[in-house]
């Protein structure tokens, strides 16, 4: 259950045998729950400010550094490539380490090549730069890990997606403020070379004090530090001592059901074996999922990089620099809901279908997610048309988001950590995969959103390829 209103000071529902929460009240900050929850997307928001705060400023970067088109486009998939290495090496870092401290590290790092970006004068070494700016694009595992640990499964999906599509708004806050941080800049007398360059000052300094919160004022799990994650809590201690065969049969059908497949209850283990994380890498749902995020999350990195210089290049449009990012940035600040009801959407149709419903949800998101992209293309001779349909595709690619990763968790529990990790890193091979098509066409063509919307609905799909615990969205019966 989700609170909206309920006073900050009141406690959560806790389930008393894995010590995590059953709801989610928005309006506390209390630890270890809501505080993670908030620091959860927090962070990965302000990662994007870091991850993405070139985007909006390409226009003048490429005059200033005299660019060519290829090499601001080499630069943009420079940038979400490296994701995809960080966000592999992240996920096992997570299961080890825990999640504050990973997301620590992330923000801390990743704020000093961000903070360099400034005092680039090639195109090369922009291209350099980005590559290392990409780590911030691994706070993504941490957020979603963060969220699983603490949450419920009847409520995980919503959670996830909450945090993720906070987080991800930071792309939309991103390419709205840099683009008027630049431009206020320019006006109070500095120079466009100059200015740019004081911009990347904001993201670099925010990404480093949030780095130095989460390690400070957060928890990796319900029972505080990552080291303490699989002791009992005091009510499961209380209820062993006044009801001890009752506690002791509850154990025994958990240990049970671990011995098949881990259940969303199960504690964490200690440090899964190798040959758990090889499995993971050839297990068929992973496979698909990343295939999926791929369209989702991948096409929202592409399109994050690329639509402020599509408004801008659109001569019927006429737009300046500011103008475009603007309402490039629409595409961005979708999230501060879209990917949330993705995730509802999810547990929704789980409550009333089970992991068929939550199946089912996947489907259909992600085939409105390419129609939508495919009509987009037929509407770039009107602004205000072109506009309607961006909002519509954007809903839809950001719900994609939440709904995939409200199947995640229950893939693999065991590595909860590598999974999100390598369905993660799915969204950064599509995002890279997806900006080289851009590049394959002139900054102002539609032709790669209506290629977009064809792949995404041929990929929606595999849907009917995903078993998760036993259930498939179109049961076969054997004769």
């Amino acid at each position: 259950m989700i609170k909206l209103f309920d006073s900050p000071s009141s406690d959560l529902s806790v389930d008393p045998v894995n010590q995590k929460a059953n709801e989610i009240n928005l309006i506390q900050g209390r630890r270890p729950y809501m505080r993670a929850f908030h620091f959860s997307w927090l962070s990965f928001h302000v990662a994007f400010t870091g991850w993405f705060a070139i985007a909006p400023l390409l226009p003048y970067i490429r005059k200033d550094l005299k660019a060519t088109p290829d090499q601001i486009h080499d630069s943009n998939i420079t940038n979400v490539s490296a994701t995809i290495i960080f966000r592999v090496l992240v996920g096992p870092l997570c299961d080890r380490y825990g999640p504050k401290r990973v997301m620590a590290a992330l923000l801390i790092l990743g704020s000093i090549p961000v903070g360099l970006s400034a005092i680039v004068t090639t195109p090369t070494g922009l291209i350099i730069v980005r590559f290392f700016i990409g780590l911030l694009g691994a706070t993504f595992v941490p957020c979603q890990f963060w969220t699983t640990q603490m949450f419920n499964s009847e409520i995980v999906g919503s959670a996830n997606a909450i945090v993720g599509g906070w987080g991800n708004m930071g792309a939309g806050i991103t390419t709205l403020l840099m683009a008027v941080i630049a431009a206020g800049f320019i006006h109070s007398g500095l120079s466009p070379s100059i200015a740019w360059r004081v911009s990347l000052v904001f993201p670099a300094v925010i990404c480093f004090v949030v780095g130095l919160l989460d390690y400070f004022v957060t928890d990796d799990c319900p029972q505080g530090d990552w080291s303490q994650r699989n002791n009992p809590s005091r009510d499961v201690l209380k209820a062993d001592a006044e009801k001890n065969v009752e506690v002791h049969e509850a154990n025994k059908v958990a240990k049970s059901d671990a011995a098949s497949v881990t259940s969303m209850t199960d504690p964490t283990p200690a440090r899964p074996g190798v040959k758990v994380y090889l499995a993971t890498l050839v297990n068929p749902n992973v496979l698909i999922l990343v295939l999926q995020y791929a369209c989702c999350f991948g096409v929202e990195l592409a399109v994050d990089g690329a639509l402020t210089y599509f408004f801008f290049s659109r001569k019927n449009f006429n737009l300046n620099e500011k103008t475009a990012g603007m309402i490039a940035s629409i595409f961005g600040l979708m999230n501060i809901f879209s990917r949330a009801t993705g995730g509802f959407i999810s547990d929704f149709a789980n409550e009333k279908m089970g992991t068929r419903g939550r199946l089912l949800a996947q489907f259909l998101v992600l085939f409105f997610e390419g129609l939508f992209l495919f009509v987009f293309s037929y509407t770039v001779n009107n602004l205000t048309e072109a506009i309607i349909v961006l909002v519509l595709f954007s809903y839809f690619t950001q719900a994609g988001c939440g709904t995939s990763f409200g199947i995640v968790p229950f893939v693999d529990p065991r590595v909860m950590g590598a999974v999100s990790g390598l369905v993660g890193a799915g969204g950064s091979v599509g995002g890279v995969a997806f900006t080289a098509l851009f590049k394959a066409y002139p900054f102002d063509s539609p032709r790669p959103f209506m290629i977009l919307g064809i792949i995404v609905m041929i990929i929606s799909l595999t849907t009917m390829l995903l078993k998760i615990n036993g259930t498939m969205l179109i049961q076969f019966r054997r004769s």
